[in-house]
C-alpha cells in the first residue's frame, strides 16, 4: 500500500468515513424500505465492505500500523 505515511493517513480517514456512511445508509435502508429490498442492499453493500476492510484497509493497517484503531481485530 502507499509508502507515503500523510497520504495513508488521509486514505485511511477517508476509508473510515465511507465505512460509517455505508453503515448509517443500511440503518437508513432498514428502517425505510421492505424487508425483500433491505437485504439485496445489505447483500450489495456486504460485498463493499469486503472490499474495504480486505483489500484496502487491512494491506493499509499492516503497512502503517499506528493507523490501525485499537480495537481493529485482525
Amino acid at each position: 500500500m502507499f509508502e507515503n505515511e500523510g497520504v495513508a493517513t488521509i486514505v485511511c480517514y477517508r476509508l473510515n468515513d465511507v465505512y460509517r456512511i455505508l453503515e448509517e445508509s443500511i440503518r437508513d435502508v432498514n428502517e425505510g424500505c421492505r424487508a425483500e429490498e433491505a437485504a439485496a442492499y445489505r447483500g450489495v453493500v456486504s460485498k463493499l465492505f469486503a472490499i474495504l476492510v480486505f483489500e484496502m484497509m487491512e494491506p493499509l493497517y499492516r503497512k502503517h500500523t499506528k493507523l490501525k484503531p485499537p480495537d481493529w481485530e485482525d
